[in-house]
């Protein structure tokens, strides 16, 4: 499809005003940054309601824009179904850590867990959130590339270099004030831009819009999964269970309001948590109907091409774009691929901002220069954002090589990168919920998951590889049932280090926890190739036994929650100190400062 669809120079004049646009915004506001509490927050007196559409605008992103009509086209609306009970969680989440983030005056939310665990919890977590959402980053590229692909024929590379250096551009000029206010506006040209493309989509499909519903649904495009026996079991050759989508459903709203910072740092911008609220609701009643509109764009794309077939049309992810660059007269398209580059913008402006008081707040002030003065710390924000630019970049033209070889669509992309993050939620969601919670608890399980994470992700890519090319003609290998050495191995190498570690425990004191890390990894891997050499062994399964895209990471953060419960119901409480206040038993309670 590369080189087939061309834009028109009007549609391109289009594309070249908005940027020029979204730039000179970018530098109105380079001036007055002379705070790292301006640069990065606003001041801390930005209006709610800009906030508000902020978080949705930063959280929506192309990646939703391609990832939701994509994954309708090709599978149907079940993936998505129980995500419209999303708000409601959200707004819980939010009631639940947020207001903690406000007492301690926090930049960003691993000030917390220093408070209530220690520093090396703390390294630990803001090390991993940055690398997640980096990698988040690259997968807004990605799909960016995937919206310019069906657009405008662009290679995927020349896309994610061309976005990736504007959105670099104006974030390091402007800070947090430019990335609040270009989203508003680009809230603005998406809104009005998905306006027009869903207008026009409709008069194209027969019988409108409710006629694209009708045959959306009457050929397999509905929420079919729901009927389907299947649906409810626990396999995981199934692409899509029901159990499964109700832990995402309820855990990302939480992974959310705990730990990210492109959302909590906007919040942060706000002058007081009651305002913050205000910002939350008006972000989730405000993404709840575009949330709608993108089901309905999946339907009606999917009925249209199914009436009206396009060679050019191979698959969900670039299918709306090529409708938009193909049946929309000049300049219109031009308008449209300018509001997915909206999109795209506000993701790239919050995301590196983000991780830029990440890197300063973090790392920077703490480990490289603590004396640092306001003006050195916002250089320091500057070239972090330039710096985690190139890095999403890298990983986004990397991302998209990956996704080639195995035939993935954006949302099971996303999958294999962000092992790592499986202790992220449960060391904020145990802090805030029990006193008992420890750093000692939150290390050795982390390792045991990390373990357990990299396992199912082993378990996912070979089996994908294998089945792709077992439909080419190629042996079973890996999709069929596999040997027992992928238990045994890693058991053993935990074995030997866990005797090792037995040895050493008490002349190491306090890195022996490190020496427990490394034994417990390799047991983590340990079980999930126990879990694979079950299901592949016991499970019956016609052709390839291919893990859904779906597991991977599920029995790392389920046996992180379940150990961790137990844990804590055998600890002791933690000194007053590490909890009074930061708690929900104790958040009305006076903060303690360390006796030590």
């Amino acid at each position: 499809m590369k080189g087939m669809i061309s834009l028109s120079p009007l549609d391109y004049g289009a594309m070249l005003l908005y940027l020029f646009g979204v730039l000179a915004m970018g530098f109105m506001f380079m001036k007055n940054e002379n705070t790292s509490e301006d640069y990065l927050l606003g001041g801390r007196k930005m209006p709610w309601l800009a906030v508000g559409i902020s978080c949705m605008m930063s959280l929506l992103s192309t990646y939703s824009l391609v990832m939701v009509p994509g994954e309708i086209f090709d599978h149907g609306l079940s993936l998505w179904m129980l995500g419209l009970l999303a708000p409601i969680f959200t707004i819980l989440s939010f009631l639940l850590f947020i207001r903690f983030y406000f007492r301690l005056h926090s930049f960003t939310p691993f000030e917390y867990l220093e408070k209530r665990y220690d520093k090396r919890i703390r390294l630990l977590v803001s090390i991993i959130v940055m690398y997640s959402r980096g990698m988040w980053l690259a997968m807004v590229l990605f799909s960016t590339s995937k919206v310019f692909e069906g657009g405008a024929g662009w290679p995927a590379w020349f896309t994610i270099l061309l976005v990736g250096i504007i959105g670099i551009i104006y974030t390091v000029a402007g800070g947090m004030k430019a990335v609040i206010w270009t989203d508003v506006l680009q809230f603005v040209v998406l809104v009005g831009g998905m306006t027009i493309a869903v207008v026009v989509l409709i008069s194209h499909v027969d019988g409108g819009a409710w006629g694209a519903i009708k045959y959306a649904f009457a050929h397999g495009r509905g929420p079919t999964r729901f009927a389907q026996a299947n649906f409810y079991e626990i396999n995981p050759y199934i692409r899509l269970t029901f159990w499964l989508l109700l832990l995402g459903t309820l855990m990302s709203p939480l992974t959310t309001a705990a730990s990210d910072q492109v959302n909590i740092q906007r919040l942060l911008s706000t002058s007081t948590y009651k305002d913050a609220l205000k910002a939350q609701i008006s972000a989730s009643l405000i993404g709840w109907p575009f949330g709608l509109l993108l089901l309905f764009v999946g339907l009606a794309i999917f009925s249209y091409y199914s009436q009206h077939p396009d060679p050019r049309v191979t698959h969900g992810d670039t299918a709306f774009f090529v409708f938009v660059a193909t049946k929309l007269p000049p300049p219109i398209p031009g308008l449209i691929l300018a509001a997915m580059l909206s999109a795209v913008m506000s993701s790239l402006d919050s995301g590196m901002n983000s991780l830029s008081a990440i890197w300063v707040k973090e790392f920077h002030q703490k480990y490289i220069k603590p004396d640092m003065t306001e003006k050195e710390q916002v250089q320091a924000s500057r070239l972090g954002t330039l710096i985690i630019g190139v890095f999403a970049m890298t990983f986004g033209i990397t991302v998209s090589m990956t996704s080639e070889s195995l035939g993935q669509s954006v949302v099971e992309a996303a999958t294999i990168f962000y092992a790592l993050t499986v202790v992220v939620l449960p060391a904020f969601l145990f802090a805030v919920l029990s006193k008992r919670a420890n750093s000692t608890m939150i290390w050795t399980l982390a390792s045991l998951c990390w373990g357990m994470n990299f396992g199912t992700t082993t378990w996912y890519i070979v089996t994908k590889y294998t089945a792709e090319h077992w439909q080419a003609g190629q042996p079973l290998g890996f999709a069929g049932p596999i040997s027992a050495w992928w238990i045994g191995i890693p058991v053993l190498v935990s074995l030997v280090f866990l005797g090792l570690w037995g040895l050493a425990r008490e002349r190491d004191r306090g890195i022996h926890l490190g020496r427990l890390g490394v034994a417990l990894f390799p047991l983590g891997y340990g079980l999930s190739t126990a879990l694979w050499y079950m299901c592949s062994h016991f499970i019956s399964w016609s052709g390839p036994k291919a893990l859904s895209f779906q597991w991977v990471g599920v029995p790392g953060i389920i046996t992180f929650l379940i150990a961790g419960t137990i844990y804590i119901a055998f600890s002791k409480p933690q000194p007053a100190y590490k909890y009074q206040g930061l708690t929900i038993g104790t958040m009305n309670e006076p903060l303690l400062e360390s006796n030590s």
